[in-house]
């Protein structure tokens, strides 16, 4: 049997980049940059002029220079004179001058979920160049799931980390871990996250986001302390009546107890739990580790990740038609094609190497805690009928539990 290899490869140097980045703002090693001679340069380049082009009857060429590379402030007068000969007219001048405060409104909008004002302050900046306007359309196109796109603005990105501005490099992170989440080792995000409040001021919704993450990180990486920061979150999102991050938490704190074999713990939780595609999902994720049947009905408005695992059980051939063209569904939070590929699998033998040869190399790389705890229990049963003991004891002390 053929099967398929993870093809995001880049992500790991990716995110290298930025959480050295990250750590080397946090210790203080860094340099603000300011974002109109960014924008300035980006401009004149568009435009194929010369620095002594550009600078002819304004300033010298050395102080263009500076202004570009950020080390000195462009006066009023010499502003305006280097709009008037890169064609950058007034309104465009207002959006780029206030751009910094746009980024932050943009973040808000995100975590308020209000797509009128994502819009708005998306098409506000289209002209603009500069790579904080940039963070704006990747937040954009996240919000959208537009995930091709907000790739293309990551290769941007990604090589310039280390002239960011501090809270850029922050939002940066930020996003850049929201949309990769699935791929990163988690062991590795978490800390990066813990290094986040170090590199700027915080302001409330960003450090919202960031502890959204923490919390999806412990659930995957199976730590205890999730119970504890879900409900000093929940507490926080009470005061600003934040109902449907308050349910999110309580669907994480669900799974989290189902995984751990807490029945009363769920059972109490689930209860408590008003989105009813967060019950139907958890019915889903209960009757699979359970090896309960599933019908059609209970697939019923339930989120793709738990309704193609569910459809796996019942229509293989239908669930992986899905997944191979589906392409996005590998960005949707906690998605494992791995766990959908091996229920469509019934030859034990299969089974065993696709667990061998695919599951284990996948989690030594992701640290995907979760998602071992399962097929080792799935290799149990098999090793049980092969008496292949030695092999589960191999995966189990890989798995490190």
């Amino acid at each position: 049997m053929n099967f398929k290899v993870d093809e995001r490869k880049d992500v790991k140097k990716e995110f290298i980049k930025i959480y050295n980045e990250i750590k080397k703002r946090a210790s203080g090693k860094h340099c603000n940059y300011n974002i109109i001679g960014v924008e300035i340069k980006l401009r004149r380049c568009a435009k194929n002029l010369t620095l002594a082009e550009l600078a002819e009857d304004i300033c010298s060429i050395s102080y263009l220079c500076k202004i570009e590379q950020s080390q000195i402030k462009a006066s009023l007068a010499n502003l305006n004179d280097f709009c008037s000969k890169l064609d950058i007219d007034d309104e465009t001048l207002n959006v780029l001058m206030k751009l910094d405060k746009e980024l932050l409104n943009m973040v808000d909008s995100y975590f308020e979920n209000d797509k009128e004002n994502i819009e708005k302050i998306y098409l506000s900046g289209k002209h603009l160049k500069n790579y904080r306007y940039k963070i704006v359309e990747l937040i954009y196109y996240i919000y959208n799931k537009n995930y091709d796109l907000a790739n293309e603005i990551i290769c941007e990105l990604n090589p310039i980390v280390n002239v960011l501005n501090d809270i850029d490099l922050l939002i940066y992170a930020i996003f850049y871990d929201i949309l990769n989440f699935n791929f990163l080792n988690y062991n590795e995000l978490y800390d990066e996250l813990k290094y986040l409040p170090k590199v700027a001021l915080l302001t409330d919704n960003i450090n919202y986001l960031i502890e959204i993450l923490s919390i999806k990180c412990l659930l995957i990486m199976n730590r205890p302390l999730i119970v504890t920061k879900i409900d000093d979150l929940s507490n926080e999102f009470y005061k600003i009546s934040r109902f449907d991050l308050i349910d999110e938490l309580r669907y994480f704190l669900s799974l989290y107890f189902l995984f751990n074999g807490e029945k009363e713990g769920f059972d109490t939780t689930k209860m408590l739990i008003s989105k009813n595609s967060f019950k139907k999902d958890l019915n889903i994720f209960q009757k699979i580790i359970n090896e309960e049947k599933i019908d059609y009905f209970d697939l019923e408005d339930t989120d793709e990740f738990p309704y193609l695992l569910g459809l796996a059980k019942i229509d293989s051939e239908k669930s992986m038609d899905i997944l191979n063209n589906r392409l996005d569904l590998i960005y949707l939070y906690g998605f494992n094609s791995e766990v959908i590929e091996y229920l469509t699998i019934k030859d034990t033998t299969d089974k065993y190497d696709y667990i061998l040869l695919i599951a284990l190399p996948s989690f030594k790389a992701s640290k995907n805690v979760l998602v071992g705890k399962y097929f080792a229990y799935e290799l149990l049963k098999i090793t049980k009928d092969t008496s292949k003991y030695k092999l589960f004891y191999q995966f189990h002390t890989e798995l490190n539990f």
